[in-house]
C-alpha cells in the first residue's frame, strides 16, 4: 500500500509501505478520508514535543482523524464486519490500570497512540472503532475525534440552556464547539480570532459577534457584549499563551474556563488566587483527550454543519501541496481523499 510519511522535518513523500495485517482483535480498514490536525503540522515542521524529547521518531505515518470501510476482521473481532463503515479513537487503552478501571481512560498508564491514519489501510484494535450512522457520509465522519474534543470541552464547562459562552480560537474544534453550544442552549456566543476570514464562518455556525484579539480593546468589547458580567463558559483552544493569559478576567463570577490546546511547555498561567479564586470562585480546568465523549459525538455527526469548516479535499499525490496550504494558517480543516465514499 502507499501512505504519506515525513522522513525527516519538512520532508513529506507518498510512497509504499508494507500492507499491516490484523491481529485476532484488530480491524483492517480501508482509508477514506483523513484530516489534517495541528499535531499533524508539528510532526510535520518537527515542533511537536514528543519529536523534541526522542519519544517519536522519523519516518513518521500521520493522522488520527480519519474515517472508511472495514475490509477484514481478526477472529476475535465481535460486533464488526466487512463492510461496516467506521471511525476510531485513535489510542488503544490498557483497561486494567488504575485509571481505566476508574473511568478515567484518558490517563491510561499503558496507552498505545495510533497516528497512522494517512495511508491507504491501517489495523486498529476493535475497542477503537466506531461504526458511522447510515446518513453521516464518510467525509464528515472524518471529523469525530476533533468533534470529540469540542463536545467535551463544552461539558466540561457545563454549557447550558442561557449560557454566556467565549470561543477563543476559531479552528475546527472552536467552530465545532460554537455549534454544539448553540445547540446546548446558550444565549449568546462570542468567538475570538486573529483571522479575519474566520470570523463569517463563526457566525455561520451559530456566533452572535466575533472579536479579534489583536485590537488593542478586544477585551472591553466582549465584557460589553455580556453587560460586564463576562462569560459563564470559556473554551480556549487556540493555543496562544497571550489568549490563555486573558481568559480568567474575562469569566463571570463562579464561571468556569477550559483551557486544553498544546501551549508551549514553558508558558505559566498567572493568576491572583485570592481574587480569581477565593473571591470570584472562578474554576479553571484543564482537559486531556475526549476518551469518553466518542459514543455522544457519533450520535451527533448528523446534526453538525461540516462543510463550512472542511476547507479543501486533497488526494494523498498532492501532500505536499496539502502541507503547504495547511501551514499557511489560512484554512480551518484540510482532509485528504484515499478512497470513494461508498
Amino acid at each position: 500500500m502507499k501512505a504519506i510519511r515525513f522522513m525527516e522535518p519538512e520532508v513529506i513523500e507518498y510512497s509504499g509501505v508494507a500492507t499491516p495485517e490484523p491481529k485476532d482483535n484488530e480491524v483492517l480498514a480501508q482509508i477514506a478520508y483523513a484530516g489534517f490536525c495541528a499535531t499533524d503540522i508539528e510532526l510535520l515542521t518537527g515542533d511537536m514535543i514528543h519529536i523534541k524529547n526522542g519519544f517519536t521518531k522519523y519516518p513518521i505515518i500521520p493522522g488520527h482523524e480519519w474515517s472508511g470501510t472495514i475490509v477484514a476482521v481478526g477472529r476475535d473481532v465481535r460486533d464488526l464486519k466487512v463492510g461496516d463503515r467506521i471511525t476510531a479513537n485513535y489510542t488503544h487503552f490498557c483497561n486494567s490500570c488504575y485509571f481505566c478501571r476508574t473511568g478515567q481512560e484518558n490517563f491510561c498508564e499503558h496507552p498505545e497512540a495510533h497516528f497512522d491514519g494517512m495511508a491507504e489501510y491501517v489495523c486498529w484494535h476493535m475497542s477503537q472503532v466506531y461504526k458511522i450512522p447510515d446518513n453521516v457520509s464518510l467525509l464528515h465522519a472524518s471529523q469525530t475525534e476533533p468533534l470529540s474534543i469540542a463536545l467535551n470541552a463544552c461539558k466540561t464547562v457545563s454549557v447550558h440552556f442561557g449560557s454566556r459562552v467565549l470561543v477563543s480560537g476559531a479552528g475546527p474544534i472552536g467552530l465545532y464547539a460554537t455549534q454544539l453550544a448553540r445547540k446546548a442552549g446558550a444565549s449568546l456566543i462570542v468567538v475570538s480570532d486573529i483571522v479575519e476570514a474566520k470570523h463569517a464562518v463563526s457566525l455561520k455556525c451559530g456566533a452572535d459577534a466575533c472579536v479579534n484579539p489583536m485590537e488593542p480593546d478586544w477585551q472591553e468589547k466582549a465584557m460589553a457584549l455580556t453587560g460586564g458580567l463576562g462569560f459563564d463558559a470559556v473554551i480556549e483552544c487556540s493555543g496562544a499563551s497571550s489568549a490563555a493569559q486573558a481568559m480568567p478576567d474575562l469569566m463571570t463570577k463562579n464561571g468556569h474556563c477550559v483551557m486544553f490546546a498544546m501551549y508551549k511547555p514553558d508558558f505559566e498561567l498567572k493568576i491572583n488566587p485570592y481574587r480569581t479564586l477565593y473571591e470570584q470562585s472562578k474554576h479553571i480546568h484543564g482537559m486531556y483527550t475526549s476518551a469518553d465523549s466518542f459514543p455522544a459525538t457519533v450520535a451527533m455527526l448528523s446534526s453538525i454543519d461540516f462543510d463550512d469548516i472542511i476547507e479543501g479535499v486533497f488526494p494523498p499525490e498532492q501532500c505536499q501541496e496539502a502541507f503547504d496550504k495547511a501551514l499557511s494558517g489560512k484554512y480551518i480543516k484540510l482532509v485528504f481523499r484515499f478512497s470513494d465514499d461508498v
